[in-house]
């Protein structure tokens, strides 16, 4: 029995990863937005302009889905807020820089402040943070998909699921892509 959680900020790469990931393995995907939506536990938030969920009843609906399945990868950047690390085996971070994120949101026509937010959120490492913080460290393998290919992660997702001294934080620092980025910078300061 496995189940991978596959997490990070909007944008970095998890519904690739997962497909890529589950049609080699076999696995079943949940994916968390997907879920939540179907299941009716989410909410608009009229302020921020944004939809958000029902955290305990998606935890204690999400518990019992994961619990049909032997194999499983849970995608979604929500993962750290309504998983328990006793769900799970491995614990996969994607980031990517937050340039070709900037970019991304873009063409996705996202909101300025949902911009601002998810920018900001990659740059200091929230969706890292948040999963150290819930599953450990011992559970998490980091991946920048800026310049690591899709196989390459697959690969190496592989072996971190069989051989825990495969997993590891990758040191991604995005702080420098400040002083060259000045539209980033532009972004991140209020």
């Amino acid at each position: 029995m496995s189940r991978i959680v596959i997490t990070g900020n909007p944008g970095v790469g998890k519904r690739t990863i997962s497909n890529m990931l589950a049609k080699k393995l076999g696995f079943k995907i949940i994916n968390i937005n997907e879920f939540v939506i179907k299941n009716k536990v989410v909410f608009r938030d009229k302020q921020l302009e944004v939809y958000d969920i029902h955290i305990k009843k998606a935890s204690l609906m999400l518990r019992q889905e994961i619990k049909k399945y032997n194999d499983v990868i849970i995608t979604g950047h929500l993962a750290p807020y309504v998983i328990s690390p006793n769900q799970v085996d491995l614990v996969v971070v994607l980031r990517r820089s937050p340039k070709y994120l900037l970019q991304t949101f873009k063409e996705r026509n996202y909101t300025i402040m949902k911009i601002k937010e998810n920018v900001t959120s990659e740059i200091i490492g929230i969706c890292l943070y948040d999963s150290i913080k819930k599953f450990g460290l011992n559970k998490i393998i980091e991946f920048d998909t800026t310049t690591n290919s899709s196989k390459e992660i697959i690969k190496r997702l592989i072996k971190a699921l069989h051989d825990e001294s495969e997993r590891r934080i990758a040191n991604i620092d995005w702080i420098d892509t400040l002083n060259d980025e000045k539209e980033l910078l532009k972004l991140v300061s209020y």
